[in-house]
């Protein structure tokens, strides 16, 4: 299954990739699910925050971007 996916070279600052480490250690994953995961997070909360301000009265993306 994982050679169905592209590899994609990370090259996060030391002190970044320790952080990562130990919440992979504490969640019990991978380095590499943890990054996945925190994508995944990341690209929801986007995807969320798009849906709140194009529902606002008002807001266009260019005014919300440029506060």
């Amino acid at each position: 299954m994982s050679r169905d996916y592209q590899l994609t070279r990370f090259r996060p600052p030391p002190e970044l990739r320790e952080k990562i480490s130990a919440m992979a250690k504490e969640h019990r994953r991978s380095l590499n699910s943890e990054i996945v995961f925190g994508l995944e997070f990341y690209a929801r909360h986007i995807e969320k925050t798009k849906k709140t301000e194009e529902a606002q009265p008002g807001s266009t993306p260019s005014s919300v971007s440029q506060q």
